[in-house]
């Protein structure tokens, strides 16, 4: 097991990464490009690991949401396209065109910016015009889509590149309300056409819809959870075979024994009702494993299942292994496999009520991120 600099971390298999990448790839249209998403520092994997990885795995274009995200992928020597999933600061577009990367328009005013800021540059944007159908976030509403593009095309130094939307049922694609918002967007595609606007492509589908909707391919799909190995929901299980990509480790703090009718960690929220071996963990909220947890999680020590009892506290949480035993150092596996057991994020999930999205990107920049190649 590779060392790592505190006795808690997280493994990050590069490998499946690619090979999530490719067999998500192999369902998709005949030429049609994945946008790797790694917004969030790659929903906590570490973006620009998993950005090499994607590219390497036939991914042609990177999808982030702050401008500091994007530098830090040019910093490391990425050259591939980086498209700005929300507007930019008006503050900030300048230093998201020294660094190539892509705006996303959607008001009025963030054109303004983006045609000032190409002005300062004295060179041409390419944008992507984003359209609200019905999630009702972000974008300019597919009703007056026209009249934000006919703004863009009489702009000198703004040209749209590529069109896109976003589905209000992310981990549904068999809901009805998919049909719909494809209607409208291809109903926004031909009345900009008949302006004679007519973007080089358009993206829509996210990870659900790039297994499950062939019709909302495009030309680019947005590959976001499943990348990561991860369902994207319930109604995708199975359909591609993923490999999740994080695995949290952490090595025993200390072991000790409890009698009956002792309890563990503030509040007293759990009291042993039988003699019992306590392992401490050497992790905690602050590290991104939630407090909602307390008494819910179970923790795999030995290639056995345990439960976390007591409270969790900002750097640490406790488990009963029983009449069982473990010393300190001994490694403990929150999320991912030991011999033949495996806890996933997604049970985790259901414990907090949410979904496996929050479980990996709330994880902190303070466990150490180790990268395997396997």
């Amino acid at each position: 097991m590779p060392d790592a600099p505190r006795p808690a971390w997280i493994e990050v298999d590069l490998g499946a990464i690619r090979r999530n990448v490719s067999r998500v790839g192999e369902r998709l249209s005949r030429g049609t490009q994945i946008m790797a998403v790694v917004k969030a520092d790659g929903y906590g994997h570490g973006a620009v690991p998993v950005a090499r990885a994607a590219l390497q795995a036939g991914a042609t274009w990177l999808g982030v949401i702050l401008v500091e995200e994007g530098i830090r992928l040019r910093e490391a020597g990425i050259d591939a396209p980086v498209l700005l999933l929300h507007e930019a600061p008006a503050n900030r577009l300048d230093e998201a065109l020294a660094n190539d990367l892509t705006p996303v328009v959607f008001t009025e005013q963030g054109l303004v910016s983006i045609g000032e800021a190409a002005e300062r540059a004295g060179r041409t944007v390419r944008v992507h015009l984003k359209i609200d159908t019905g999630l009702n976030r972000l974008g300019v509403l597919w009703r007056h889509a026209e009249e934000l593009a006919a703004a863009i095309a009489k702009e000198g130094r703004v040209e749209i590149e590529a069109i896109f939307t976003h589905f209000a049922f992310a981990d549904d694609p068999t809901n009805a309300f998919i049909d719909t918002q494809l209607q409208r967007f291809n109903e926004t595609c031909e009345r900009l056409a008949v302006l004679g606007i007519e973007p080089a492509f358009r993206h829509v589908a996210n990870s659900a819809a790039s297994i499950t909707r062939p019709d909302a391919h495009y030309d680019a799909v947005r590959l976001g959870i499943a990348m990561y190995g991860l369902s994207p929901g319930p109604k995708c299980d199975g359909i591609v075979d993923l490999d999740p990509a994080m695995t949290l480790r952490a090595r025993v703090a200390r072991v000790t024994r409890v009698s009956a009718g002792e309890a563990v960690s503030y509040g007293h929220t759990w009291r042993a009702t039988r003699d019992a071996t306590i392992a401490s963990i050497p992790l905690g909220y602050a590290d991104g494993w939630a407090r909602g947890l307390s008494n819910r999680a179970p923790v795999l020590i030995g290639g056995r299942r345990y439960p976390a009892v007591g409270t969790v506290c900002m750097d640490s949480f406790m488990v009963d292994l029983g009449d069982d035993g473990c010393a300190v150092g001994d490694e403990a596996v929150l999320i991912g496999a030991q011999e033949s057991e495996r806890v996933t994020a997604d049970e985790h999930a259901a414990a907090l009520n949410t979904i496996n999205y929050e479980i990996v990107t709330r994880m902190s920049p303070r466990l150490p991120r180790v990268y395997l190649d396997g």
